[in-house]
């Protein structure tokens, strides 16, 4: 067992962003073979001729602008709306009005259950510190845009800047009108996510 919240939620926070970015891995891997294999059988070309059939290292085809361009796309449409923006449109529903709704309906239709009960029914979830291994999440994708041409680098920060906004909007009404409390009585997350 944890011994304290705090440390229960930089485990949550660490194994969250190791899952997040192995996934993200996993998908870049993934997209760099699907897109040389289509890109070898369509028959296209370096920028001075050559098939991409062709070039011999992993190097030099990672460096044609046609995979460039495609892991770029492939990047920029992970990230926005993908992941910066769609889970945080969805999870006032899922974590605020999506379990009202349940539990204002569960305490309506049964009489039996009154006073705090009741309560914790409609009671608002607690909050959690996880949102640190979301920011960090959002940062590493921003930043593996750089390892491609800079057509998609300026788009996709102001995306990233305009959800942290929203993001940070929606938790400071959460905390101030949604959740009944957190005590978070230690540094750990903090600095933890801020040596990931």
């Amino acid at each position: 067992g944890f011994r304290s919240s705090d440390s229960k939620a930089v485990c949550y926070m660490i194994l969250f962003t190791v899952a997040c970015l192995w996934n993200v891995l996993v998908d870049m891997v993934t997209t760099y073979y699907v897109a040389e294999q289509i890109m070898m059988e369509l028959g296209f070309r370096t920028y001075n001729g050559k098939l991409l059939d062709d070039v011999p290292t992993f190097t030099e085809r990672f460096e044609t602008y046609a995979m460039q361009r495609t892991l770029a796309e492939n990047t920029y449409s992970y990230a926005f709306p993908s992941t910066f923006l769609i889970p945080f449109l969805l999870e006032p529903i899922a974590t605020v009005l999506g379990p009202l709704m349940a539990g204002v309906w569960i305490v309506g239709s049964h009489p039996e259950i009154k006073g705090r009960e009741a309560e914790n029914w409609v009671a608002a979830i607690p909050i959690d510190l996880g949102r640190y291994a979301d920011i960090l999440l959002n940062m590493v994708l921003a930043i593996l845009i750089f390892y491609f041409p800079g057509g998609y680098t300026h788009t996709l920060f102001i995306a990233l800047g305009l959800c942290h906004l929203y993001i940070y909007a929606m938790d400071q009404y959460k905390v101030l009108r949604s959740v009944p409390s957190i005590t978070v009585a230690t540094m750990q997350v903090d600095w933890w996510a801020q040596a990931m």
